[in-house]
This record gives structure tokens, C-alpha cells and sequence, in this order.
């Protein structure tokens, strides 16, 4: 209920134009689909700029939304709140699985999950770590390229083992330089011990993971031709 989960500020979202008919619906559904209580804030405290943007756009109804209108209000959202659109990507799982839009059938369940978790660990790093916004966004970034790896290749986090995690380093190493590399495995590592605190992976994945080495003065100074 979103009573329980903001006291004080639960009447302002159920009092928004737009959305605020399904906020305390769409924190039920976030509760019931294995979101944390601060997951959960951190999506409805996003409402109020998601109603504002969608009634940017002419949208004056719930039923008058659709799949279309979600993803260009997601895309301008995420310009502005780069750790918080993913809200938008909710609200439309939710109102798809309520029927209150058409399901939409390009959208996989894989990436569902990886938006979901990746979400998730964005607003862990910026709430609990205290992390920078350009910092969380790496995480955000290589995270979700990482579980829609395993989306793709149908590898449950359950089962998750280093094999897995080298397949999808040896293939970032194929496009990245070893400094972007050693960025990426970093933030990979930090997720495999964020999914490991509740038991979603093994523990200890994230030592299992080679990562290529640096060294100081190694190539030339850039001034030099």
C-alpha cells in the first residue's frame, strides 16, 4: 500500500492528474513483482515527472497511453533523470500485465529482467553506496549489456558460473580497450556482489574474474607525434 510505504507523501502522488488513479496500484504490483521498499520509493517518487512529461505529450487518460507514447517519454526522461526513467519502463510492464495497455510483443521477457535489475542496482549504488550519477550510470550501463547477455543465452542467475561471466568479458573485450575493459569488469564485479547479498548468484563470482592489467608509462605521451 502506498500509504505504508510514504506516510506523509502518498496523498500528493494519489492526487496527480495523470497518474495518480494507478500509483497505488502500480506500487502493489511493484511489491508483489520482488521490488524493495526503496526501490520502490525511488519509482514513485518519479511519478510526478512522469505524469508531467506524458501530459506534455497531449495525454490526458491512462487508456489513451500506449507502448509508442511510454518509450519517447522514457527516451526524452532519460536525458534529464538518467537513474530514474527506468520508471517509465515499469509503469508500462504494469500496465501491460493489468491489461491496461496491449501487451507488446517485440519486448522479451529477458529484457524485462535486465531492466528491472539493473534498475534496481542503480539505485542501490546511488542510495546505499553514495556513488556519483556518472559513476552509476557505467554500472547502469554495463550491468544491463551483461544480464541481457544471459536474457539471450537463457542462463537463470541461479545458475550462474564463471564460464558464464567470461563469455560475456571475452566478448567486451573484442570491442574495448583494456582501460574501458577494466572499467567494465569493474562494475560487473560490483553487480555479482550486489546479486550475491541476497542470494540471486553464488558468492564469490566476482573474484573468478581476470581482468587485464595497466601499466604506468606503458605507451607514449600523447603530446609526442
Amino acid at each position: 500500500m502506498l500509504h505504508s510505504l510514504l506516510p506523509k507523501a502518498h496523498t500528493k502522488t494519489l492526487a496527480l492528474p495523470l497518474l495518480g488513479s494507478i500509483a497505488d496500484g502500480f506500487d502493489d504490483w511493484l511489491a508483489v513483482n520482488g521490488y524493495t521498499a526503496g526501490s520502490r520509493r525511488y519509482a514513485i517518487r518519479m511519478l510526478p515527472h512522469v505524469d508531467n512529461d506524458l501530459r506534455r505529450r497531449k495525454v490526458r487518460t491512462v487508456s489513451e497511453l500506449n507502448h509508442s507514447t511510454l518509450h519517447v517519454s522514457w527516451r526524452h526522461l532519460i536525458k534529464r533523470f538518467p537513474m530514474n526513467a527506468g520508471t517509465v519502463r515499469s509503469l508500462e510492464r504494469y500496465l501491460t500485465a493489468t491489461g491496461q495497455i496491449a501487451a507488446d510483443f517485440k519486448k522479451t521477457v529477458a529484457q524485462s529482467v535486465a531492466e528491472k535489475l539493473s534498475d534496481e542496482y542503480a539505485h542501490y549504488l546511488r542510495e546505499v553506496r553514495g556513488f556519483a550519477i556518472h559513476s552509476v550510470a557505467n554500472h547502469r550501463r554495463v550491468s544491463h549489456a551483461f544480464l541481457e547477455h544471459l536474457g539471450r543465452r537463457k542462463v537463470p542467475l541461479r545458475t550462474l558460473q564463471p564460464k558464464d561471466v567470461e563469455g560475456f568479458v571475452s566478448q567486451a573485450g573484442k570491442r574495448l580497450c583494456r582501460g574501458s575493459l577494466q572499467h567494465a569488469i569493474a562494475a560487473l564485479r560490483g553487480l555479482l556482489r550486489f546479486l550475491a547479498l541476497d542470494g540471486r548468484v553464488l558468492p564469490g563470482l566476482d573474484k573468478q574474474i581476470d581482468t587485464p592489467r595497466l601499466y604506468r608509462l606503458e605507451q607514449l605521451p600523447r603530446a609526442l607525434p
